[in-house]
């Protein structure tokens, strides 16, 4: 059984104008992603996924410098955009991040891909039941699931450059219809009031202090690191306090 994952990136951000390409400990959030993704186990390939070449030129210029995979798709349908991507690099699973989780917990994923297996189901989601820190959200889910949802969304357009041009997260369809077996990975206790996604300024801010505080005393650091950080710098939570409540139950990230 082969595992890809897909980092979900694009260049265009109302709120954070080239967030994926902005430096923290001298590297770019995308290179930050990148080395936190590669310790999740068993990887096939991982793939920088974005939208139109032109606008998205810098993302890909970056997945170059990183010598990272990448694929150019749709700027809109990202249920398309994937679905292409994983003809072009095939696999039986594919996990999929977006680019505002810099701190993506990969022991987490890991712990994921274990349930994953164990269990009879088309996608885990830790995103619909919000007890894990905002920013650590993620999906694995069958190859042959995107198929599906791929072709049931398109038949009901009545050409594929109108289905192209509409905006399609990926995993939405699957996470809501019953045909599709989910299952939601829920934490033993709830740390949704902690928000260390990258949307705002302010978010960039906590990010940029919790990856200065961390990352070069242990560059593996993960959640059990950052809840010690919060107890011990309370302050931490007023950064970005104006933005804890703006959750969505599927990261919708373009």
């Amino acid at each position: 059984m082969t595992i890809n994952v897909f980092i979900q990136a694009r260049i265009g951000s109302t709120r954070l104008p080239g967030k994926v390409l902005k430096k923290i400990v001298n590297k770019t959030i995308l290179e930050l992603i990148s080395e936190r993704v590669s310790r999740i186990k068993n990887i096939q390939n991982v793939v920088i996924t974005t939208g139109d070449v032109e606008k998205n030129l810098e993302v890909i210029k970056e997945a170059q410098r990183l010598h990272i995979n990448y694929f150019a798709g749709s700027e809109e349908n990202v249920l398309d955009r994937f679905y292409r991507a994983s003809l072009q690099y095939p696999s039986d699973f594919i996990i999929r991040i977006t680019a505002d989780c810099p701190l993506i917990d990969f022991d987490l994923i890991n712990h994921a891909i274990e349930v994953f297996h164990e269990s009879n189901i088309d996608i885990l989601s830790i995103s619909r039941k919000k007890t894990f820190p905002h920013g650590f959200e993620f999906e694995i889910f069958r190859k042959t699931a995107l198929e599906t949802a791929w072709n049931d969304m398109l038949s009901q357009f009545t050409s594929y450059e109108k289905f192209e041009s509409v905006f399609i997260p990926p995993t939405k369809y699957m996470l809501e219809k019953k045909k599709f077996k989910n299952y939601d990975l829920v934490n033993n206790v709830d740390l949704s009031h902690i928000r260390i996604t990258l949307d705002y300024p302010e978010d960039f801010v906590l990010i940029k202090k919790i990856y200065e505080s961390l990352y070069f005393k242990n560059k593996n650091f993960g959640l059990k690191e950052i809840l010690k950080l919060f107890e011990k710098e309370q302050d931490l939570y007023a950064i970005n306090k104006n933005y804890v409540d703006n959750v969505s139950s599927i990261s919708i990230e373009k």
